[in-house]
């Protein structure tokens, strides 16, 4: 048995102990290069705002807990903060969610953007990249923004802890609306820290993504 992650392994094993001897970590696979690659791509953001831009990856679903990003894009409104938040995925949350949205007057604020084929641009061209979600595996999402050097804040759950270390390498809260807007405040007017926090991401990815790179590099 394979898991994605320590934190899932310790669940698995909780469970099934009988499995304990015959399950191991196996890490996502990331092509580094070729996200770095379509990030030059034409595409991204296609208004012309002039504020800080925060991104967030996921289907709207109930586990990524839209619902407490968008009070805490309430808060930031409200305290005059010149940020504006773009979510990139589907779900069936969709038309709810806009709905909320929309109730709050968020709605040039807090952007649904669908799905896109390549939104590598985006990540590249967004000030920081949010994942506040209930709970994780181990987020994809997270280690693309690692790879492109982007500053992250995630909420303190399952597989987020064990991808970002607090005040190294980006930002973990707790998951409520205070606490994001309050993080992504600190990290607006911390523009020099956030940059460390991108530059030590994209070296822990690279070392942990070293044996890919040797393989595909093989198979070439």
């Amino acid at each position: 048995v394979f898991t994605v992650s320590g934190e899932v392994k310790e669940s698995f094993e909780k469970i099934y102990p009988e499995c304990a001897d015959r399950t191991f970590i196996f890490h996502n696979l990331i092509d580094r290069k070729e996200i770095i690659r379509k990030a030059e791509l034409p595409g991204g953001f296609e208004d012309t705002y002039n504020g800080k831009r925060i991104l967030t990856v996921g289907r709207l679903t109930v586990q990524k807990a839209y619902e407490t990003a968008i009070d805490a894009m309430k808060l930031l409104k409200d305290q005059g903060v010149n940020v504006r938040w773009y979510v990139l995925g589907e779900g069936e949350l969709k038309e709810q969610l806009q709905q909320k949205i929309d109730s709050l007057g968020l709605t040039g604020d807090f952007i649904l953007l669908g799905a896109e084929e390549n939104p590598y641009p985006y990540y590249k061209q967004c000030d920081i990249y949010v994942h506040a979600t209930g709970y994780e595996g181990k987020s994809i999402a997270i280690q693309e923004a690692q790879i492109l050097k982007k500053p992250i804040l995630a909420t303190d759950c399952s597989g987020n802890r064990e991808q970002i270390e607090q005040g190294i390498d980006g930002r973990l809260c707790i998951l409520t609306p205070e606490s994001i807007s309050n993080e992504i405040l600190w990290m607006i007017e911390h523009p020099k820290e956030c940059q460390s926090y991108g530059e030590k991401a994209e070296k822990k990815v690279l070392q942990s993504n070293r044996g890919l790179d040797e393989f595909l590099n093989w198979m070439k």
